[in-house]
């Protein structure tokens, strides 16, 4: 069946307080309508700019794909992607990951079976998850938000620092004395640091039992990260900053990280998070989905972590916003459908296997 129509929803919800930043929760969520009137759903991640993404979904890709054959994915994924400057990135490759997941939604809906069939996959129905995140907030509420994941049943936790150093190496260690030596965690600075602290603060987390340190410094300085990483101090994460495979499989060719973290919603949907997984893979390097968005996005990554070899722990936020809870009829990827073991279910339903809530989409609809 053949495309028939592209909708482009940026959306916007405020910042809950405690979380430690300002501004809003953005989003783009994409409509894909075939000829026969069905609808496959599609969401990048676009915390930015996401009228920017929508605007290419509307002027250069729907263009593009009305007309096309709904079912030439892995055709449409490499036209998309010529059609827009080489090398993509951005706003373009937002705009290119909704629509790609879009189309395996309506591929799993035509064929009546879950993405992660359609992958073949690992036959994973529930996968760990780790709580993202604690926020470069005050310590009694860094501390509060601590004890609230444990008690929600985490086993893992992300915690985000900042400079300047002395204060990120204080938080790490208030946080690891605040849920003891049973709950594994990992630190997040966003790339916040030069070369010589990130030693000093991988050192200090590798003291302090931490799993793992992502994106230590700038995430295109892929020669640093490399060096860093050859000390050999503590496991390096990173890959959620690559707007493509290719820089996610440089990131690994590089020895540049031990996981990988790549999100669908800003690689290039689901064929693009494949290809740079499958590659990762190949080199022995596991992977590790990012997310931050809405349960769209959220699905989708929860396909890919049922489907694909090397796939290590899911990341659940606990940033709750009408962007996260609201878009679909069902929960998913939320804190309230971990189990005792610290897993969250893989939705079983035809393509996504979601309901999007149209009214929230318009309710949340920047103009």
């Amino acid at each position: 069946m053949t495309i028939a129509a592209l909708t482009a929803y940026p959306l916007a919800t405020p910042q809950p307080a405690w979380s430690g930043r300002s501004g809003s929760v953005k989003g783009l969520v994409v409509e894909v309508v075939t000829k026969d009137g069905r609808s496959g759903f599609g969401e990048a991640f676009s915390p930015a700019a996401p009228q920017a993404a929508a605007s290419i979904v509307e002027a250069t890709l729907s263009p593009l794909l009305l007309g096309a054959d709904e079912n030439a994915i892995g055709g449409l994924w490499e036209q998309m992607r010529r059609a827009l400057v080489t090398p993509v990135g951005g706003a373009g490759a937002e705009a290119i990951s909704a629509i790609d997941i879009a189309l395996w939604d309506l591929l799993g809906q035509r064929l009546d079976a879950p993405i992660h069939t359609l992958l073949a996959g690992h036959g994973r129905s529930r996968v760990p998850a780790y709580a993202s995140f604690i926020g470069w907030i005050p310590d009694a509420q860094a501390v509060a938000v601590a004890e609230r994941a444990v008690a929600l049943g985490f086993r893992q936790i992300k915690v985000k620092i900042s400079p300047p150093l002395d204060a990120a190496l204080a938080r790490v260690a208030l946080i690891r004395d605040a849920v003891g030596e049973g709950v594994a965690l990992v630190a997040d600075p966003n790339g916040a640091f030069d070369f010589p602290a990130a030693v000093t603060l991988a050192r200090r987390l590798a003291e302090l039992g931490y799993l793992w340190l992502e994106e230590p410094l700038d995430p295109a300085d892929v020669a640093g990260l490399a060096r860093l990483n050859a000390h050999g101090i503590l496991p390096l994460a990173a890959g959620e900053s690559e707007y493509g495979p290719r820089g996610a499989i440089a990131l690994v060719s590089a020895g540049a990280v031990d996981l990988l973290q790549p999100d669908c919603g800003r690689i290039g949907g689901i064929t693009g998070f494949m290809r740079a997984a499958m590659a990762a893979a190949s080199l022995g390097v596991p992977f590790a989905p990012h997310h931050a968005g809405g349960p769209v996005k959220a699905a989708a990554a929860l396909h890919l972590a049922a489907a694909l070899p090397e796939f290590r722990i899911m990341e659940c936020s606990l940033l709750r916003t009408p962007l996260h809870d609201d878009l679909t009829e069902q929960p998913v990827a939320h804190p309230c459908l971990l189990d005792t073991e610290g897993t969250l279910p893989v939705p079983d339903g035809p393509g996504l296997g979601i309901t999007v809530n149209r009214d929230a989409l318009r309710r949340m609809r920047l103009n």
